[in-house]
């Protein structure tokens, strides 16, 4: 008799700290309809307990994605077992704000998700829970090394790993779907002069200064990256040779008028750039991805053989 009392007792405060602890909770019925919205809810939705009890889930949240979340819950409801999911399978099922303005790379919140049966006293599965966790700062922090290990440091392009590996998923892509592409060989006319001539700091600032060209002309879907040494490589998705080949032209054109311009010593420099680029188009009958970078190199060595400063397509 005396523990029912302390239970009930105690029960306010319980109450309290399911309230306020920095995780979400909400319990559904097997309709979606809500009857627990704790206080992290109602600070990131800008729902209120009140206002969200008895309403549709989907209703209260209309980015999670439903036929997704049905099936995680089916699985609960039927099976009465716990189903997780992480940030990297559904980023942001709920797309609340980040509280981590300054410091995150996302604008959303990261979360992890648990599902988890609620049993009735006949021992039947008639609700369910749910726990969302913000795992912004972990997921920010994985990101962020991610980044790291797939960026040249110098160029802030992607690195030839990384681009390699992305290179091979598109000629995959194409493969499988039939799609055209193209990829760009980009590669700095006498580049060793500027070395010898005016020492490594003025090659490190050549190659940014083309990174930096690179960047301004690259599409969203466009994949850029240093290949090696003064050379660099762009992907083109969905794109012909003629259209690879105008991209290609319009970078050899901006690089030649923009001069390369340092201090070394007390003294400023300018050195005009040049840079000679190699152009392929996707071919079905390519048969591995390797094929279809050797044909831009050897597009480029053509443009380098031929004169320099100059766009071979292939």
């Amino acid at each position: 008799m005396h523990k029912t009392e302390l239970s009930v007792g105690n029960l306010h405060w319980i109450l309290q700290i399911l309230h306020n602890i920095e995780v979400g909770l909400v319990v559904f019925d097997r309709d979606y309809k809500v009857e627990v919205w704790n206080g992290f809810m109602e600070n990131h939705s800008g729902i209120s307990s009140v206002a969200a009890r008895d309403k549709d889930l989907f209703k209260l949240l209309p980015t999670l994605p439903k036929s997704w979340f049905e099936y995680k819950t089916d699985a609960v409801l039927k099976l009465g077992i716990q189903a997780h999911c992480n940030w990297q399978q559904e980023a942001h099922s709920l797309f609340f704000d980040n509280v981590r303005p300054f410091t995150a790379q996302s604008e959303f919140m990261f979360q992890n998700i648990t599902l988890f049966p609620l049993y009735s006293t006949e021992k039947k599965v008639e609700r369910v829970c749910a726990l969302i966790y913000d795992v912004s700062e972990e997921a920010n922090n994985l990101l962020q090394l991610q980044s790291i290990s797939r960026t040249d440091a110098l160029s802030q392009l992607f690195n030839r790993g990384y681009w390699q590996e992305s290179f091979e998923q598109e000629f995959a892509r194409c493969r499988r779907y039939g799609d055209s592409a193209s990829v760009i060989l980009l590669d700095i006319d006498h580049f060793k002069p500027v070395n010898d001539n005016y020492g490594h700091q003025a090659g490190d600032k050549a190659i940014q200064l083309i990174a930096d060209i690179i960047k301004e002309n690259q599409r969203e879907t466009d994949i850029c990256g240093r290949y090696g040494g003064e050379e660099f490589a762009i992907t083109l998705p969905k794109t012909s040779l003629d259209e690879a080949e105008m991209v290609a032209e319009r970078l050899r054109q901006q690089i030649e008028k923009t001069p390369l311009e340092f201090t070394e010593g007390n003294k400023k420099q300018s050195i005009q750039l040049t840079v000679s680029l190699g152009v392929a188009e996707f071919s079905s009958s390519f048969p591995n991805a390797d094929e279809w970078l050797q044909q831009a190199d050897n597009a480029l060595y053509s443009a380098k053989k031929s004169g320099r400063n100059k766009v071979v397509a292939k």
